[in-house]
């Protein structure tokens, strides 16, 4: 059986390569049965059409960032939460903590979550320094086509929001529609935006969570006795690119200071004038961009981590 897979990582990149190993693992575990094809760079659409067209069975299974996850269920932005980690260990730990809650809900809704990947530390790429949320509310931010609440939210906090496909950012920088995007170094450098937004903001806004699902479907359609070694493969790719991406991350931004991108180092009174904006705007999220049951879920785990003498395993 032939199982189509769609992704916006362009040929070439980790996210690609880490895609077709699972390919060929899968060829080789099912002696052939089981023949994963890759749609990379956007070509199925967006990851709003991807989770569309994997409802459609036109695609049967999607690489997809917390974005085309969201399309599913909302809970999964809980663990995107501006400023909510400072570092992986932390969001590991809460990952871990939600990760049975967050497969069960996929599930119920007809997918299957393959294995969850990392898409790397979110920091804010920009086409003039920014050091402040008011520095930021100058610029035009991009936000994803498909989300009927990023952009009101970001209107109620005083900043200016254009709505674009992943695959219009390019353009949008190109011809001034846009001015800022906030994404993950490897992202950056992988789709050629940092040759117009030149500046990073040294601020980890958030930590991206992805993953790899399959239709529930189609799934169920592969011979049983298979199902763990493909599952096992997958989870095995996944690590590694885990790994990998977490280390590339700072590779990528040496390679593009290289070319010119500047990264702006920030103060901790100009850290906390971000902080402060979560805190004054965060509340704006719950039953929006996250679901309230997961929202208060993790700001739980949050407050848990945060206690004096607990230690993180």
């Amino acid at each position: 059986m032939n199982v189509k897979m769609a992704t916006l990582a362009p040929e070439g990149s980790p996210w690609y390569q880490v895609l077709e190993d699972i390919a060929q693992d899968w060829r080789e575990l099912s002696n052939n049965q089981v023949r994963l094809r890759i749609y990379a760079g956007g070509v199925v659409g967006d990851e709003g059409d991807m989770v569309r067209k994997m409802r459609l069975n036109q695609v049967q299974a999607a690489a997809l960032t917390a974005e085309g996850l969201s399309y599913i269920d909302k809970g999964i932005y809980g663990l995107s939460l501006p400023l909510l980690v400072d570092n992986y260990t932390e969001l590991d730990w809460l990952r871990a903590q939600v990760e049975p809650e967050l497969r069960r809900r996929y599930e119920e809704k007809g997918f299957i979550v393959l294995a969850w990947a990392d898409v790397g530390w979110v920091y804010w790429f920009t086409r003039a320094p920014v050091r402040t949320p008011d520095d930021l509310r100058k610029l035009r931010l991009f936000t994803w086509a498909g989300d009927p609440h990023s952009p009101r939210l970001w209107k109620k906090a005083g900043f200016h929001a254009v709505s674009l496909s992943a695959v219009d950012v390019l353009p949008g920088l190109q011809t001034g529609l846009i001015d800022a995007v906030d994404s993950s170094p490897l992202t950056v450098a992988s789709f050629q935006w940092f040759g117009i937004t030149k500046y990073m903001t040294d601020l980890p806004w958030a930590a991206m969570t992805g993953g790899l699902i399959i239709n529930r479907a189609t799934w169920e359609r592969i011979p049983e006795q298979l199902r763990p070694q493909l599952l096992a493969a997958v989870e095995k790719r996944a690590l590694h690119i885990k790994n990998k991406i977490r280390y590339t991350d700072d590779e990528a931004v040496v390679v593009m200071k290289e070319h010119g991108l500047k990264v702006i180092e920030i103060t901790p009174a100009e850290r906390e004038q971000w902080q402060q904006l979560i805190e004054q705007y965060s509340y704006m999220l719950k039953g929006t961009l996250v679901d309230s049951t997961m929202f208060e879920r993790v700001l739980a785990l949050k407050q848990t981590m945060d206690q004096p003498g607990f230690v993180l395993p």
